[in-house]
């Protein structure tokens, strides 16, 4: 709680440093889309405020690679320059906290003009040694494009900084099909294997457990595709039903992690291009780096927040599954 009060104080005098001069604001006048007028910002890139009675939303997107990280739509609380104001036309501050398991971010916005200087405090809760650490910046509110401002609502296709319109592309992907009834496990020149006729789906080796398992899982889960990022020898491996990933809730005695989506990235780490989220990474492409930007775009356009595994360490056969 002092942590939080003590982040609130500085922020407001920071604020004051950005020359956020607006001393009385309706809380209305945050309501809308915003942009960092940073184009190549590292930090903050879009925000988007909403209203329903009297309750606030705050959307934070942060810089990512391929695609921004959506830190998710969480409630906002307003704040008035003194304990006699009226928050409701003498907003000061919009404030609203964010909790990413790695650590706990605490947003602030004052309305300058026609745009917002905005404050995030970030505070490590992974023991991991870092530095508690703050930024700033400036957002104006968003266009469409045709340099028309959009107060409120939502952007087709979603915006992007510089308020230019982003076209989803759609997600190409390496897939084989199978018919999950057709399938066995069967033992192949001494390799306990999946197989369909006389084609093999994943390989165990020694571990019959763990390709009876591995079948189990198939046949829960409705698996007709096997899905692969960057072959030969793929990084990431994936099942479909049908063109999606299911989103059936984990089976006892699953062996899974949880994954937020939103936070995974694609980063260099030692060389090494790896998909992670905060400081964990999940998968190591190795100089590949159009692979686990692929592997990123698969989790987050699939919303996988589950990635498993069959007989750990060494993991004959993974496996994610999406939001149930």
């Amino acid at each position: 709680m002092l942590n939080k009060l003590a982040a609130v104080c500085a922020a407001a005098s920071a604020l004051l440093v950005l020359g956020a001069g607006a001393a009385h604001a309706a809380v209305n006048d945050f309501v809308g889309q915003w942009t960092n007028q940073d184009a190549s910002t590292s930090d903050v890139t879009r925000v988007t405020v909403t209203r329903t009675g009297g309750t606030l939303r705050l959307n934070v997107f942060g810089r990512c690679s391929p695609t921004d990280c959506d830190w998710g739509a969480v409630n906002a609380t307003a704040f008035a320059t003194t304990a006699a104001g009226n928050v409701e036309n003498n907003a000061d501050i919009v404030m609203a906290t964010y909790t990413q398991g790695f650590a706990r971010k605490t947003v602030l916005l004052r309305l300058n003009g026609a745009n917002i200087a905005y404050e995030v405090f970030t505070e490590f809760t992974d023991s991991s040694g870092r530095a508690n650490y703050h930024t700033s910046g400036r957002l104006v509110q968003a266009s469409d494009g045709r340099g028309i401002r959009i107060p409120g609502g939502r952007i087709p296709g979603g915006l992007i900084p510089g308020g230019r319109i982003d076209t989803p592309v759609a997600l190409s992907e390496d897939c084989v099909s199978f018919t999950p009834g057709a399938l066995r496990v069967q033992n192949v020149s001494g390799r306990w294997k999946i197989t369909e006729g006389s084609h093999w789906v994943a390989d165990f080796g020694s571990n019959r457990a763990a390709a009876d398992q591995g079948l189990a899982i198939i046949l829960r889960y409705g698996f007709t595709s096997q899905c692969f990022v960057a072959r030969p020898n793929p990084q990431m491996t994936y099942w479909r039903r049908g063109e999606h990933v299911p989103n059936l809730p984990t089976g006892a005695g699953e062996d899974c992690i949880a994954v937020n989506p939103s936070n995974v990235e694609a980063r260099n780490v030692g060389g090494a291009w790896k998909v992670v989220q905060g400081d964990q990474w999940m998968l190591d492409f190795g100089a590949n780096r159009a692979g686990a930007e692929q592997a990123v775009r698969v989790i987050q356009t699939h919303n996988l927040n589950r990635q498993c595994f069959v007989s750990r360490p060494n993991p004959p056969m993974t496996y994610w599954l999406s939001a149930p």
